[in-house]
């Protein structure tokens, strides 16, 4: 389904000019693993790059570990970005206060009194912006090897 191009499609037209789709990915890789394009999340690298094709302009990839499976599983974030990616990136790499202001501002307080959030607040978020060692590495290990992997290999100044 997500390898589909007319389905990826449809969900990128049926946004909103700064619309966002997240996406659940699988299982985190590991540190020994291969890229995954020639591993068995192969469908989450075409899924990846048919995002990209259809026009997503931003993409984030995080770790989350309160799923309640036996690892953590990764997730995606992609913003359609319209004529305004910048706004969208912006709003993604806030600071923990700013992101604090907003929840306040915008949840619904609970009967009870208690937070309405139990796994999420503004440094968790802070967490969420970079994403984890394992997938940069895995990332790197391409066939051919991404461009912006030389810069993070500390090799791009002698290419370039």
């Amino acid at each position: 389904l997500y390898n589909d191009t007319e389905f990826i499609e449809s969900l990128y037209d049926g946004l909103t000019e700064d619309g966002v789709f997240i996406a659940q990915l699988g299982a985190s890789p590991q540190t020994s693993d291969p890229p995954d394009e020639m591993s068995h999340f192969y469908n989450r690298a075409n899924m990846i790059h048919k995002l990209e094709q259809v026009g997503f302009q931003s993409m984030h990839v995080y770790d989350e570990g309160h799923c309640h499976f036996y690892t953590p599983w990764q997730m995606m974030v992609a913003f359609k970005g319209g004529d305004d990616d910048e706004k969208s990136r912006l709003r993604w790499y806030r600071n923990a206060a700013a992101i604090e202001m907003d929840l306040h501002q915008r949840l619904h307080r609970t009967r009870s009194g208690k937070h309405p959030l139990r796994y999420f607040d503004g440094s968790t978020m802070m967490n969420y912006q970079m994403p984890p060692k394992v997938v940069e590495t895995t990332y790197c290990r391409k066939e051919e090897t991404p461009l912006e992997c030389y810069e993070y290999l500390g090799v791009y100044n002698e290419l370039g």
